[in-house]
C-alpha cells in the first residue's frame, strides 16, 4: 500500500508542477496568425457544415484552406461551446493536454526506468521549452503528444499480455491519433519496424498485432477518404527542407537553443552509435523507442524529397518525450548515472529560466494594443482588416472581461459614444517578415467618415498601428 502511495504521490505533484508552470507563466500569451484561423474554424455558434466550409477555406471575406485533419478543430468547437468562446479557454485546452504529457511519459519511463531516472525524465519535459510553448498554442501538437504516448504504451502493453480489452482501446487510440494527425503514421511504421526485427530475431511472428495494425489502417482509411484525397494532391507545403537539418535535425528547436541543442544531439548520437549493434540484434523494448524516432525522421524527409515538404519540427513534435527517455535509460546504465542526469536536468532548467519568453517567433501583441485602449476609458473600435482577425480580437479575454465593442457600422453610430479607435494590423511581421517598412496605407490613410468625430492621436505597436476619434 505504501509503494502505491509514494507512486501516486509522485505522479500528482509532478503532474501538479507541470500544469502550474505552464498555466501561471502562459497567461497572457498572444496568439499567432494560424490560431486565429483555428479560432475561427472553430465557433461553437455555426453548424458541422458551416465548420466544414470554413476548414476547407471559407474564411468570409478571405480564402485560406486548412491542411490539417478538422478533428482537432472539433474538440475545441466543443471545447468552447461548453466553456466559453474565448482564446483563453482553447490555449487552456492545450495547457492541459501538455500537462497530460509529463504522467504518460512517467508511465511510459517506468517500463524502463526505476524510480529515480523516471523522476528526471519528468523534470526534463516539464521544463523543455519546446513541449512548454506548444502547450500554450491554440493547436492539436499538444494532445498529439499526449495520445502518441498513450498508444505508444497500449502496443508495449500488448507485448506483454495480449487481451481483448486492450486490443480494443488499443485500435480506437490509434485511429483516433492518425486521424488527429497523418504523420503520426510514423509511429506505427516505426512498431511495424520493430515487429519486423522481432520476428528476425525471435522467430516470433506477431501475428494478432499485424492484424490489428492492418484493420487500424482500413479503418483510418474509410473514415479519412475525403481528407486524404485532398491533402494527396498536394504538392507543396508552408515548411520548407533547410540545409541547417542535416546537422541540427530539429534538436535546436526541440530544446529551445543552439547550444543546449548541441548537448542533447550529441548524447543522442553517441548513445545511437553505442547501441546500434543492440539495436539490429536484439529485441529489447526500449529499442522500440528508437525505431519510432528513426521512423519519423526517414518518412517526413523521404515525403519532403519525393513529394512535398513537411519537415517542421512540430510535425514530429511526439518524438520529444522518445529522444528524453532513451537518452535517460542510457544515462542510468553509468555507475554515476544519477549524476549526470542531475547536471543534464539542472542545465536544461537553467536555460529554461533564461528563455522562457524568447519565442523564436514573436506574436503579435494584441493584449498590448487593447490595453492602449482600455487606459484611454474607450471600448469601442473598429477594424477594417479580415473576418478572421475581427473574430480573433473579440474572443481575446481582455476584450470580453472589459465589455468591448467591435463596431461594424462606423458610420450610424449611438449617441453615446465619445470615442472610437481605429486597430489595424501593419505590416504584420508574420506577412512581411523582420523587414522595415514603411506604414500599410490601408492604416495610414484611414479617415473616419463622420463630421462628429475628429483625429486625436496616433499608437503605433510592432504588427499594429492604432488611431484615435473623439466626438467634437
Amino acid at each position: 500500500m505504501k509503494f502505491f502511495y509514494n507512486k501516486y504521490s509522485i505522479y500528482f505533484i509532478l503532474t501538479s508542477v507541470a500544469f502550474l508552470v505552464r498555466y501561471f507563466l502562459l497567461e497572457d500569451r498572444e496568439s499567432w496568425h494560424d490560431e486565429w484561423h483555428s479560432i475561427y474554424v472553430s465557433d461553437p455558434y455555426i453548424n458541422f457544415s458551416d465548420t466544414m466550409k470554413r476548414f476547407y477555406g471559407d474564411k468570409g471575406d478571405t480564402v485560406l484552406t486548412e491542411y490539417y485533419p478538422p478533428l482537432y478543430l472539433f474538440f475545441l468547437k466543443y471545447t468552447f461551446l461548453i466553456f466559453g468562446y474565448s482564446d483563453h479557454v482553447g490555449r487552456l485546452l492545450s495547457v492541459v493536454a501538455g500537462t497530460l504529457i509529463i504522467p504518460a511519459s512517467i508511465y511510459l519511463s517506468s517500463f524502463f526506468l526505476d524510480k529515480k531516472q523516471t523522476f528526471f525524465v519528468s523534470l526534463l519535459l516539464i521544463f523543455n521549452l519546446f513541449l512548454f510553448w506548444q502547450s500554450a498554442e491554440i493547436r492539436a501538437h499538444s494532445i498529439l503528444v499526449f495520445s502518441s504516448l498513450v498508444c505508444i504504451i497500449l502496443f508495449i502493453k500488448l507485448l506483454d499480455k495480449k487481451n481483448l480489452y486492450t486490443f480494443i482501446l488499443y485500435f480506437i487510440i490509434s485511429v483516433y491519433v492518425l486521424s488527429l494527425w497523418p504523420i503520426s503514421g510514423t509511429i506505427f511504421f516505426g512498431k511495424t519496424m520493430f515487429l519486423v526485427n522481432k520476428f528476425f530475431i525471435k522467430k516470433k511472428l506477431e501475428l494478432k498485432l499485424f492484424l490489428v495494425f492492418t484493420l487500424i489502417l482500413i479503418t483510418y482509411l474509410i473514415l479519412n477518404k475525403n481528407y486524404l484525397i485532398y491533402n494527396l494532391a498536394r504538392d507543396s507545403h508552408y515548411t520548407v527542407l533547410y540545409d541547417s537539418f542535416f546537422y541540427n535535425y530539429h534538436f535546436k528547436t526541440f530544446f529551445g537553443s543552439k547550444l543546449l541543442g548541441g548537448i542533447y544531439l550529441l548524447l543522442f548520437s553517441y548513445f545511437l552509435i553505442l547501441n546500434l549493434k543492440n539495436l539490429i540484434f536484439k529485441s529489447s523494448k526500449i529499442n522500440l523507442l528508437v525505431y519510432i524516432i528513426l521512423s519519423s525522421y526517414f518518412l517526413t524527409l523521404t515525403y519532403t524529397i519525393f513529394r512535398a515538404s513537411i519537415m517542421s519540427p512540430k510535425y514530429v513534435i511526439f518524438i520529444v518525450p522518445l529522444i528524453l527517455i532513451w537518452i535517460c535509460v542510457n544515462l542510468s546504465k553509468y555507475k554515476n548515472g544519477i549524476i549526470y542526469s542531475l547536471v543534464l536536468t539542472t542545465t536544461t532548467i537553467i536555460f529554461f529560466s533564461f528563455n522562457i519568453n524568447n519565442h523564436p517567433i514573436k506574436r503579435p501583441p494584441i493584449t498590448d494594443a487593447l490595453k492602449i485602449i482600455i487606459k484611454d476609458n474607450s471600448k469601442n473600435i473598429i477594424i477594417q482588416d479580415n473576418d478572421v482577425f475581427k473574430n480573433y480580437v473579440k474572443t481575446k479575454k481582455i476584450f470580453q472581461d472589459n465589455n468591448m465593442v467591435l463596431l461594424e457600422n462606423y458610420e450610424q453610430q449611438n449617441d453615446d459614444i465619445n470615442s472610437i479607435w481605429f486597430l489595424c494590423l501593419n505590416n504584420a511581421r508574420f506577412a512581411v517578415g523582420d523587414k522595415k517598412l514603411e506604414d500599410d496605407l490601408k492604416c495610414k490613410n484611414f479617415k473616419l467618415n463622420d463630421t462628429d468625430f475628429v483625429f486625436i492621436s496616433t499608437h503605433k505597436l510592432p504588427d499594429f498601428l492604432l488611431k484615435k476619434f473623439k466626438k467634437n
